[in-house]
């Protein structure tokens, strides 16, 4: 690709085009780089000329990035991340570098705490960025994110995927629930119960609909994230379905469901990384293990 550029290109430019591609704006992207929006502009409109292509395109009454414009701010966002570890390295400073860790919002709290906890942000800069696995997972490949966690069927051919664990799924309701006397739950039984569910369409909610087909059940609310829908079964307004790593709240019990389908959940990353990068990744496959283990030996 820098040989396409040719003389064109410079890393200033390049390195512009990459927050542009972030903010999609050209003002708010020159307000970051601390430049003019005319210069910023010219830099973008240089950088296309040297590569032949376009870059973007208007959508409406926004801008949006070409093929090859993701393509090349991927490669910027890459070039930029090399370029501060080896600085960083020569200056025998790695606190300067820094790592992004993409996973959702559950992950994080229940799955991801203690990886991060022990995570020697004293050395590295660590950002963490919310997101859904798909999400995730384009992070990953547009160099926007070092690594992901995320819960899928089966892992991304063009990703190196590392599982982590795989979990099943309970039941969250009051103690003294009907139901919280039994020690596992078929999905029958939750005939004509109050259930507090993920938006539709969301790969929870497909998982549930499938789950009882045929069951008549009805819907609460609808909540985003393993946490709100805890606070919400808490509160009275129906039976949470969530991932077994969750636990109960004070006053709530957890029954496993029967035939519920088992979810994997993946450490996703790409080409090299950096030594801040891989030791996060690391602690991320250690301490889920730990996890595993625990949650196994929890009766």
């Amino acid at each position: 690709m820098l040989a396409a550029m040719g003389a064109h290109m410079s890393y200033e430019a390049l390195f512009s085009f990459a927050v542009f591609a972030e903010h999609l704006s050209f003002t708010h992207a020159a307000r970051v780089l601390h430049i003019s929006q005319p210069a910023l502009f010219v830099q973008v409109k240089k950088l296309a000329a040297g590569v032949g292509v376009a870059l973007y395109r208007r959508e409406g009454r926004g801008l949006a990035l070409t093929e090859a414009g993701r393509k090349l701010a991927t490669f910027a966002r890459e070039t930029r991340a090399r370029e501060e570890a080896a600085f960083a390295e020569l200056r025998g400073d790695p606190g300067r570098a820094k790592v992004t860790l993409a996973s959702g919002a559950g992950a994080f709290v229940y799955l991801l705490g203690e990886a991060i906890r022990r995570f020697p942000k004293e050395r590295f800069a660590l950002r963490l960025f919310t997101s859904n696995a798909i999400e995730a997972a384009l992070a990953v490949r547009e160099a926007r994110a070092d690594l992901a966690v995320v819960a899928l069927p089966s892992p991304p051919r063009d990703l190196v995927a590392h599982k982590l664990r795989t979990v099943g799924q309970h039941v969250v309701m009051p103690e003294g629930h009907p139901l919280a006397k039994k020690r596992t739950l078929r999905p029958r039984d939750l005939e004509g119960e109050t259930l507090v569910l993920s938006p539709s369409p969301s790969p929870h909610r497909d998982m549930v609909k499938h789950l009882l087909a045929g069951v008549t059940y009805h819907v609460g609310v609808e909540a985003s994230g393993w946490e709100t829908m805890l606070h919400f079964a808490k509160l009275g307004i129906g039976l949470a379905i969530v991932n077994d790593f969750c636990p109960s709240p004070r006053g709530m019990r957890a029954i496993p469901i029967e035939t519920a389908p088992k979810i994997s959940y993946y450490l996703l990353e790409k080409g090299p990384l950096g030594a801040g990068a891989a030791r996060l990744g690391e602690l991320v496959r250690e301490t889920t293990r730990q996890t595993r283990i625990q949650t196994s030996a929890t009766p």
